[in-house]
């Protein structure tokens, strides 16, 4: 008996020491929750073994903040630490390792106000009065992680994601960053502030401030992600304009070319019956250059094409080279949505390589190029292939990716540097330039 009441006694008594080892299981909770909130809104399917590693992390970086680091430091080690683990161990973008933890210090410092409130009207004293008190420590903190356990269960069952900033621009990222932080000081300060003065300003204003707070927050981020959309709809409408004029292109290839059908046959039997083969030859070359022109057309379509940022990019290449009089052929043999790649930076790429196969082909008296994405299951890599016919042989297919190596006037070439630049960012991107008598070729390997 006497046992069970210094137990009871301990647990009621002010002991900071021992509510800081009680609350310790609750670090293994809180990664838990973290971790799966955060693979929930961003569609992440990580390893069991990355799962429990950052797990780890987590509880080891809540644990030093709690023990060696002082209030209100402990907090910004945790959101740094929360995030590098993020995006060592899921693979994530800074932006989304960022947005996951402001979401989850909101949801948390929500929930924690709410307890902190029932303790005040319950208690008649503030949280801070009884933070060191074991007992209430390990109430406050079970009702906060029960509510954000439940928070989990929901997003998962509603399948809340975030999806929208998987191929977000810089100027966009910066943006929203900013917004986050901001709004992540703003609310830290207010939770600062509330702890100190908890006594003397009703519960109300309090409790009104901090949701009016989280509200602002989710509300900034609601307006962005509708401007986002907003942009994206209008990019979209922009390239299905693009393509009903393709469509009525094609379709006015395709009358003419019915329209004048017969002439064709008569004509092939012409040379036939005359046995002109050569003739015949040159006959067929031009009707299957012809035929090839509206096939690309056909090839070239949002279906095919089914990512509208490249969509966007090559039908402003293929236009260009219509133009120019080059003859561009187009093969899609993968789901574009699938590329393991950064899409703005792919773009970057394939912008800056289809911009150099332009110029190469137009100073050729056969102008050609040929472009190819396909899957390369032997290595386990997707490929963009780019040919196209060149006039300088004598080109340096190392040196073309240095600064301001140009062979152009004044060497004022940056364009293979700028996608030597991006490669050096990622491990699983690589580049293999050829050539031969006739074609010039980049191929970039995008390793799974």
């Amino acid at each position: 008996m006497n046992i069970f009441q210094k137990i009871t006694e301990g647990l009621m008594s002010p002991n900071e020491m021992l509510t800081n080892i009680l609350s310790i299981p609750f670090f293994l909770i809180e990664a838990y929750i973290d971790i799966n909130l955060f693979i929930t809104l961003f569609a992440k399917s990580p390893s069991k073994k990355n799962k429990y590693l950052c797990m780890l992390i987590l509880v080891l970086s809540s644990i030093i903040s709690r023990f060696l680091i002082p209030i209100p430091y402990n907090t910004i080690f945790n959101v740094f630490a929360f995030a590098i683990s993020y995006k060592i161990f899921f693979n994530s973008k800074i932006l989304e390792s960022f947005i996951g933890v402001a979401i989850q210090f909101l949801l948390t410092a929500l929930f924690e106000m709410i307890s902190s409130q029932i303790y005040t009207l319950f208690f008649n004293g503030t949280y801070s009065e009884f933070a060191n008190y074991p007992i209430y420590a390990v109430i406050f903190m079970f009702i906060v992680y029960s509510c954000l356990f439940i928070m989990l269960k929901l997003f998962q069952k509603f399948n809340i994601n975030i999806t929208l900033f998987k191929n977000i621009n810089k100027k966009d990222s910066i943006v929203i960053l900013a917004t986050i932080v901001l709004g992540f000081i703003t609310v830290f300060l207010q939770l600062y502030i509330s702890a100190f003065y908890n006594n003397l300003l009703p519960t109300f204003v309090i409790f009104i401030s901090i949701i009016c707070l989280i509200a602002y927050f989710f509300v900034s981020m609601f307006n962005i992600v509708k401007t986002k959309q907003l942009e994206i709809a209008t990019i979209d409408n922009h390239n299905l304009q693009s393509y009903n004029d393709n469509l009525k292109s094609m379709y006015d290839n395709i009358r003419a070319f019915k329209h004048d059908f017969n002439n064709i046959v008569h004509a092939i039997g012409g040379y036939v019956r005359a046995k002109d083969m050569n003739g015949l030859s040159k006959y067929y070359n031009s009707l299957f250059d012809e035929c090839s022109s509206i096939n690309n057309l056909s090839a070239l379509n949002p279906e095919t094409v089914n990512n509208p940022s490249i969509y966007a990019i090559l039908l402003d290449k293929y236009n260009k080279a219509e133009k120019k009089n080059i003859k561009m052929e187009l093969g899609v043999y993968i789901d574009l949505n699938t590329l393991n790649a950064d899409i703005y930076e792919i773009c970057r790429i394939l912008g800056i390589l289809l911009d150099n196969s332009l110029e190469a082909a137009q100073e050729c008296d056969k102008k050609y190029i040929n472009i190819r994405f396909l899957m390369d299951n032997r290595k386990n890599r997707q490929l963009i292939i780019i040919e196209n016919t060149y006039k300088d042989k004598n080109v340096d297919t190392i040196k073309i990716f240095e600064k301001s190596y140009s062979t152009k006037p004044h060497n004022t070439g940056l364009g293979l540097w700028e996608v030597n630049k991006i490669l050096n960012k990622h491990s699983n991107l690589a580049i293999f330039t050829s050539k031969n008598d006739e074609y010039f070729s980049q191929q970039l390997e995008i390793y799974l």
